[in-house]
């Protein structure tokens, strides 16, 4: 490639008097254009032991070398400290480059070498990340950790088989899901709609980045017979073609998914395509935990999915995840399977009667208050918001979707836990409600401490939230304005590990997606809600440091014991009105949770799994 030339090219570095040869064509006239710098810095300065400018025999041509040696033996770093661009010469351009100043990581995070090296990391930087024990799923070199049980549920699902797993609060049954979708995703790389995401209520699906399972089937409410609705879905282009290119579909949450809906969509599998194997042969992977939230009966008669006719069919392994992550405190863990059954003992209802001290945080963050009713937790967040008195600064979402008939695309929308409009204020206590980082995940808490405009946050050196690299990831640049007078909030994060982090939150995309790749419904909004109050419904598979929790208001089964699981230790833990009678269990479940199997167990060819945790535990209580 040519590159233009100044004649310096064709100068010896002799300088000697002699008067120099013709050149050639290439040592044109050149007058060097001095260098320009700003006003802050020295002028070059000349030596005026080479000058001599009054010598009037001097030609023209030697008053240009005599006027590059002087530069050249003149030049200094502090003159050259800003070039306008990057000097060729490698000493040069090492001595010149401006110092830039290191990024401090905020604490918790991981550097780059930490992260992907951790055979070379001092004991003290990786010392930052605490885990629980037993320690959870982690991170080795990107890649997820599964504990031996989780691994075994992985491989048969990557062998075909249809399973279905569950486990206590804490155990990790969302961590594994997100790793069998990857796995899936990949191995099914050549369909894009292959595998179908979906769950029983719309908070469940937006979690996992799918719909509902009733708007993957195409039938609407469902309360027609199947064959009606097979009829009804063949009308719909869109849902035929989705229940043809199927291979795997997963349901999520389907302790909430009812007994006779299951059998339903098990027969328009069959009639849609052509095969009469379940779901018409169609690989199932469903989890959930019935003893938490059962499913929605207008007759009040509960027919959970595991009684359904098809059910053993279906899914002909199903396992119990027994290893529990949360929770490191093994009296709590005991607490909590005593009342996922619904039997506790004396010690732990008089261990519970106990938490209902108030607990005092030194950092100026309560706990979270769950609420079994969206109104309670509505007046609980407004009325602490009232109590502030900085300015509100209001933050609209940004909707879009190819669902536009308007009750539909609402009540996709509602399922998001993003808000379409948020209010803060300085002072505001948030949680952050996406997973960012290692650190910065769905359920941390922090503290609006100002708002600030993104052009001025790396000058303040203050993170952007998703934006930095952190040695954890790195993620591309949003798609946010910046710069043009918008101001975000600085989120003062807690972390896990004891420590806190200073973020910029700006606005991230939240969507309910086909397994086509159609967006049905999208939100870009902050990834943020008022934490003083959650639902109990919302809360569901959040992991909270700070919980607050008054049972006197739980009035459906299960809703306690999701409420007091969702803390990770008795020490952050609050309960008023604590009622033993409100410790429910359904019989039903209790019963048929003996037929699981132990994922270690069936590895080694024993099948179902009499003497796993699960049955021992039902030993001690029934």
């Amino acid at each position: 490639m040519s590159r233009a030339k100044s004649g310096l090219g064709s100068v010896k570095r002799d300088f000697s008097d002699a008067p120099m040869s013709s050149q050639g064509s290439e040592a044109l006239p050149w007058d060097p254009t001095p260098p320009k710098y700003p006003s802050s810095q020295p002028t070059l300065s000349v030596s005026t032991a080479t000058t001599d400018a009054s010598n009037p025999k001097e030609t023209p041509r030697e008053r240009r070398l005599r006027e590059i040696q002087n530069a050249l033996s003149n030049r200094t770093t502090p003159a050259l400290a800003q070039p306008t661009k990057r000097p060729s010469d490698p000493d040069l351009a090492e001595a010149t480059q401006p110092t830039k100043k290191a990024r401090k990581l905020p604490p918790g995070y991981l550097s780059d070498d930490e992260y992907d090296a951790p055979k070379r990391t001092s004991s003290s930087a990786r010392a930052k990340v605490v885990h629980t024990a037993p320690p959870p799923p982690k991170r080795k070199g990107g890649k997820i950790q599964l504990s031996e049980e989780q691994q075994q549920i992985l491989a048969l699902v990557e062998q075909g088989q249809s399973v279905f797993y569950t486990g206590s609060a804490g155990t990790g049954k969302s961590v594994l899901l997100r790793e069998i979708i990857k796995t899936l995703k990949k191995k099914h790389s050549r369909s894009h709609d292959a595998v179908a995401m979906t769950a029983s209520t719309g908070i469940a699906a937006c979690n996992i980045g799918g719909v509902t399972i009733h708007s993957f089937a195409g039938i609407g409410l469902g309360i027609e017979e199947a064959e009606k609705l097979a009829d009804k879905i063949r009308k719909n282009k869109k849902a035929m073609t989705r229940w043809q290119r199927t291979k795997v579909l997963i349901i999520d949450e389907v302790s909430m998914l009812d007994g006779d809906l299951f059998d339903k969509l098990c027969r328009i599998g069959c009639i849609l395509r052509r095969n009469t194997e379940p779901f018409g042969g169609i690989q199932l992977i469903v989890t959930g935990d019935f003893f938490q939230l059962p499913p929605v009966s207008k007759s009040g008669a509960v027919k959970f999915a595991f009684e359904a006719l098809k059910w053993k069919e279906a899914i002909p392994r199903t396992f119990n995840l027994t290893q529990v992550f949360r929770q490191s405190d093994q009296e709590f863990i005991d607490m909590l399977n005593e009342m996922r059954f619904g039997r506790l003992s004396q010690k732990s209802i008089d261990k519970f009667r106990s938490l209902s001290r108030e607990i005092r945080y030194e950092d100026g963050l309560g706990p979270t208050e769950l609420f079994p009713r969206r109104e309670d937790v509505a007046n609980s967040n407004t009325t602490r918001m009232k109590h502030l008195d900085s300015k509100i600064h209001v933050f609209t979402s940004s909707d879009g979707g190819t669902v536009v008939e308007p009750q539909q695309r609402d009540r996709l929308l509602s399922n998001f836990m993003a808000e379409q409009r948020l209010e803060l204020r300085e002072g505001a206590q948030v949680m952050l409600i996406k997973n960012m980082d290692e650190s910065l995940v769905n359920g941390s808490m922090g503290r609006v401490i100002k708002f600030s405009d993104p052009a001025k946050a790396l000058q303040e050196d203050v993170d952007i939230l998703g934006e930095t690299a952190n040695g954890l990831g790195k993620k591309p640049m949003s798609t946010a304005p910046a710069g043009k007078g918008i101001l975000y909030p600085v989120v003062e994060f807690q972390l896990a590990s004891g420590g806190k982090a200073t973020m910029m939150v700006k606005p991230e995309s939240f969507k309910v997606e086909l397994p086509t790749g159609e967006v049905q419904a999208s939100r870009t909004q902050l990834p943020l809600i008022l934490a003083w109050a959650l639902s109990i419904h919302k809360s569901q598979g959040q992991t909270l440091e700070r919980v607050k929790v008054d049972l006197g208001r739980v009035f459906e089964k299960g809703q306690a014991y999701v409420a007091l699981s969702r803390a990770t230790s008795l020490e952050g833990l609050q309960v008023l009105r604590f009622d033993p009678s409100k410790v429910m269990a359904h019989p039903k479940v209790v019963e048929w949770s003996k037929t699981l199997e132990s994922a270690i167990a069936s590895s080694s060819g024993s099948g179902v799994a009499s003497g796993s945790k699960m049955d021992e535990d039902e030993e001690d209580y029934w």
